[in-house]
């Protein structure tokens, strides 16, 4: 499809020119379709005001990877806030990072400016202290920024178990087995919990020990043009290899390219009016858990390899998880289902401009076709660039 070109452009085009996500875009009346009242919802979604401009936002500091991260990070925000440019080269992430409000990293170079992480956890399944470790940890902050970097689990010399194949055929030890080689692997890269107005632009996520980047209880939050590719933990469970938001709302995610991990998940109580467009997936979009519904997925390609374990559309299992939440809509996605067309194996190809929907109940087929003529304006997300 001609906008995953476009997508791809996208980050090696100047920062100066808008994109989806910057300020300065507005809800479109003229495209606003009646039978759709969540459109006015979905196009609140993300930072309020949008992502600054890269030139709009002071640069505090500049470090070197000799440099203490988090000492930087405390001064600014006793600054107020600002930027922090890190200068190319690898920084090695022994202890967790905390985040706060008004602080932006930005590195000199995406894929030269590198967040080694070397910590390791062990989790204990049935211990009363189940946390897993994370290395940059941001709570209870807002207008707090992640641009042009690489995160990059780097604490063994193994890498994760998976397939490089799209077609390689089903091995029940990515998903569903332990990862026996070094079990203190319980490591996140990113969590932003109980945060607001807050983004992850054009960042690499690598080799995650466990969940690369999560949102936890968060809102009018931006993941925009960033890739993420493996993690160690992801079998059943153990709570790894996720990327996505839990109880969260208002998120955006776009141009987000996603490959080798277990799911991206929308999930849990609170989930709602987040808006997933035009993304790269080769995992499963997971709604399981019960999330509060009205989420949107639009012009996106979701294709499972053979090798995954689900189909493009996840709802969880019953008696193990809680069922999806109400209006949780598809719209105008390719799709493929561990190899076969459609949004699961059994339903056939996604037929352009029709409307679907996630099942709101297990023992249905995870996925329905509705009845309903697509929105007037061609788009659930209808946004445009404020006069």
């Amino acid at each position: 499809m001609k906008y995953f070109l476009w997508c791809l452009l996208l980050p090696f085009l100047a920062y100066s020119q808008h994109q989806i996500g910057d300020a300065g875009q507005i809800f479109d009346e003229t495209r606003f379709d009646p039978r759709f009242p969540d459109m006015k919802e979905w196009a609140k979604a993300g930072v309020q005001g949008g992502i600054p401009l890269r030139n709009t936002l002071k640069i505090q500091k500049t470090l070197t990877p000799q440099d203490n991260l988090q000492e930087a990070i405390d001064e600014v925000a006793d600054l107020g806030g600002g930027v922090i440019f890190l200068k190319k080269g690898e920084y090695i992430i022994s202890k967790p990072i905390t985040l706060k409000s008004n602080v932006v990293l930005r590195g000199e170079n995406k894929d030269q400016t590198v967040l080694k992480v070397v910590m390791k956890k062990m989790f204990f399944k049935y211990s009363p202290d189940q946390k897993h470790l994370v290395a940059f940890e941001i709570n209870n902050a807002e207008w707090v920024g992640l641009e042009d970097l690489t995160f990059r689990y780097a604490a063994v010399d193994f890498e994760p178990y998976d397939k490089s194949d799209f077609n390689a055929a089903w091995d029940r030890r990515v998903f569903h087995e332990h990862e026996t080689r070094d079990t203190t692997l319980f490591v996140h890269l990113v969590i932003f919990r109980n945060c607001r107005n807050s983004w992850v632009d054009n960042c690499n996520f690598l080799w995650a020990g466990t969940h690369p980047l999560g949102l936890g209880n968060c809102e009018h939050m931006t993941c925009r043009n960033n890739f993420m590719d493996r993690a160690y933990v992801k079998n059943d469970s153990f709570h790894g290899g996720y990327y996505g938001c839990w109880g969260s709302k208002y998120c955006l995610f776009y141009n987000e390219k996603v490959r080798r991990i277990r799911h991206f998940a929308i999930m849990s109580p609170g989930a709602a009016y987040n808006v997933v467009y035009q993304c790269d997936f080769e995992v499963d979009v997971n709604f399981h858990d019960q999330d509060n519904g009205h989420n949107l997925v639009e012009q996106c390609r979701i294709a499972t390899p053979v090798w995954h374990s689900w189909d493009a559309i996840g709802i969880g299992a019953v008696n193990k998880h809680r069922p999806p939440g109400p209006e949780n809509l598809l719209f105008n996605n390719t799709v493929i289902s561990k190899g076969v067309s459609g949004y699961n194996r059994k339903m056939g190809a996604a037929q352009p401009n029709a409307v679907y929907q996630v099942t709101t109940e297990f023992g249905k087929p995870n996925v329905f076709l509705r009845p309903d003529a697509p929105p007037k304006g061609g788009t659930f997300y209808a946004v445009k660039a404020q006069p």
